[in-house]
Parts: structure tokens; C-alpha cells; sequence
């Protein structure tokens, strides 16, 4: 069976192929279509590609979950949330050239100065799991004013904080960053509520954040944001890392 679905995109009418048929699908995907898969379950021999996206019926297909696939196919960014003065959406590829280099993003902030790593970024962060580092953007003016966002929690070599996580999947852990000609001007805890607010509902209900101890202003942003102190490293004379965790139970 095959269904058909307009929508319109940013001025742009989309059209839209839902088939639980393989054929159906694939031609429809060649013709430059956005697919989605209608699963059954009885059917254990059932093939949906190319369709990246699936359902069991067709109820689930709202106004939101139909853009969302739209703007996958068509590499369009995705709409994370909106605050009172700020847009956190997906990253575009032309968004590298309003990105200050600033030496305390550190290493993982490098990916977003090149347009190809940004790209590489794009195509494999937020497709594989459909969450990440966001811009963060000024609604009002247009301005890109920082990132921020979700990313998976890498352990290694910290043995403290891997006997506290509770999560059985893989954990995860708000980062940010506001462009230094933007701060103090509380886009930061503005741009993390609305990241916890998401991601308590679409990655996972226990977020965790790891700041430096001598970093008083993350600490304190966190646990303004309802973070609380877990954990900490044990290394000697350097500055010590500190792992918050925020549960939206």
C-alpha cells in the first residue's frame, strides 16, 4: 500500500511516500521523495529500505515527525527549540565562517572552524544519532552566538566517574559554549534549559556535565540548572574535573 503526504518546508512543498512495499519506496526515494517505512510486524521478511525512518501506523505521522524526515532528505537543519530570544537548531555547513576560533572550546571545537569537518559533523553526528552540538542563534538578529548540546559521555581513564553512572545505555552530557562577545548576557543558562528540556524527552532522562573545579562560572550555571555534584577526580596537584548530574525525575 502506498499513502502520499505534502508538506511544506521553509516555502517549499516536500512530497512525501509512506509504503509498508520495498519497491514502492525505493522508486519513490530515486525520484528524490522522502520515504517513510509503514512496518508490520507479522511480516518478518519485510523490507523498508532505503526508508531511514519507520512506523507502525499511520497515526504516528504528525505535522512535526513528517518535517523532521523532510528536512533529513532535503539536508536541511532541524529545529531543536526556541526561548524567548534564541533558536537552537541543527548546524549548517556555512555556519563555519561565523565561528570565532577561541582557544577555550578546546580540541572538539576545531571540527567547526572547516566547512568539511562541520560537514563530515553533520552527515554522521546528527544522522546516526540525531543528536549533538547545536547553534545556538540569536532569533532576533540572525547572529550565531554559541553551541550547545549533547554529546556522548567519553570515560576513559576516569575510573571515579565510570563507579557513579547509573545509565545501562550509553551516558550522555550537556556541553556549551557562548562566543566571548555574547556572554554575560545569560544565553547560556537560557540555551541549556532548553537543551535539558529536549533532551530529557528525545536522548535520555539523566544528563551528566563534566567542568573543571576551578571553572566557578560552569558550576555555578549548573547547578542553577538543578546539576549535582556526584563525583570527582583524583589527580595529583592538577586542576580536578567535577561530574554534575541532572535527572528531570
Amino acid at each position: 500500500m502506498i499513502w502520499e503526504r505534502e508538506i511544506t518546508v521553509e516555502g517549499k512543498i516536500f512530497q512525501v511516500t509512506i509504503s509498508d512495499n520495498h519497491e514502492a519506496l525505493r522508486s519513490a526515494f530515486a525520484e528524490g521523495r522522502a520515504v517513510v517505512g509503514l512496518w508490520d510486524r507479522e511480516r518478518a521478511d519485510q523490507n523498508l529500505a532505503p526508508a531511514a525512518y519507520v512506523v507502525e501506523n499511520l497515526e504516528d505521522l504528525d505535522d512535526a515527525f513528517v518535517e523532521r524526515v523532510v528536512r533529513r532528505r532535503a539536508g536541511l537543519p532541524w529545529n531543536i527549540a526556541k526561548t524567548q530570544r534564541l533558536t537552537i537548531r541543527e548546524f549548517v555547513p556555512q555556519d563555519f565562517a561565523d565561528i570565532p576560533y577561541e582557544p577555550e572550546a578546546g580540541k572538539p571545537g576545531a571540527i567547526f572552524l572547516k566547512e568539511e569537518t562541520l560537514k563530515d559533523y553533520i552527515r554522521h553526528q546528527y544522522v546516526f544519532y540525531e543528536y549533538g552540538i547545536w547553534a545556538v542563534v540569536d532569533h532576533v538578529t540572525g547572529q550565531l552566538v554559541g553551541k550547545a548540546g549533547i554529546t556522548n559521555l567519553e570515560l576513559t581513564g576516569q575510573e571515579e566517574f565510570l563507579r557513579v553512572i547509573k545509565n545501562n545505555d550509553t551516558p550522555v552530557e550537556l556541553g556549551y559554549h557562548i562566543f566571548s562577545p555574547y556572554r554575560q548576557q545569560g544565553y547560556g543558562k537560557e540555551a541549556c534549559m532548553a537543551v535539558l528540556s529536549y533532551a530529557a524527552l528525545a536522548v535520555s532522562e539523566r544528563i551528566y556535565a563534566r567542568i573543571d573545579e576551578q571553572n566557578l562560572t560552569s558550576i555555578k550555571l549548573a547547578e542553577d540548572l538543578g546539576f549535582r555534584l556526584i563525583a570527582r577526580t583524583h589527580s595529583g596537584s592538577a586542576p580536578r574535573l567535577c561530574l554534575y548530574e541532572w535527572n528531570c525525575s
